[in-house]
């Protein structure tokens, strides 16, 4: 894996519409500073989500901003690789989980150590699409890793990275829309 220093590339011409797209077709410490990167907004309660085990490598994630608790939460988990990011095919896994207003919290797990990016959307539908109205502008809310601007095209990875250390980290995204 590449450090996360080394990244300097731009996710140049990349709509950030439609590369969302990957969110529904290919699925979301090591230190203060990590933690401090990862998360924003304290968790309300602790986890006790099923999906999390307390193996190696699991990645903490509550998603804030659930309007209702209705439909599938997706996530998928990146690689720090900035020609895979928010691509239909590279991500490393994917979860489904029911989601939970206000917040809904689960586990992923990394495959090792190293920096990764998570990107969510509330599926309302259940239809495990991400789905997208006029222009390709989603219907869905949607969120990243570390709670980037965004504007019209998808951010660089770099802005979405943050460290999984063998201890596990806590992740907090808002979403949008």
């Amino acid at each position: 894996m590449k450090p996360l220093a080394s990244l300097n590339r731009a996710s140049k011409g990349r709509n950030i519409f439609s590369g969302l797209a990957g969110f529904a077709t290919a699925t979301v410490g090591a230190g203060l500073c990590a933690m401090a990167m990862a998360q924003d907004v304290e968790p309300t309660e602790p986890f006790s989500h099923v999906s999390c085990r307390g193996e190696p490598f699991e990645i903490r994630v509550t998603v804030h901003r659930v309007k209702k608790g209705v439909g599938l939460m997706t996530a998928d988990l990146y690689p720090d690789d900035a020609e895979k990011f928010l691509r239909s095919v590279s991500s490393l896994s994917k979860v489904r989980f029911a989601a939970k207003a206000p917040e809904t919290q689960f586990c992923v797990y990394a495959p090792e150590a190293g920096d990764y990016a998570v990107s969510v959307y509330h599926d309302k539908n259940a239809n495990k699409k991400f789905d997208k109205g006029a222009f390709g502008i989603p219907v869905e809310s949607f969120g990243l890793s570390r709670n980037p601007k965004l504007r019209f095209s998808a951010p660089p990875i770099e802005k979405t990275l943050f460290a999984v250390p063998e201890e596990g980290v806590d992740i907090t995204i808002k979403l949008r829309n």
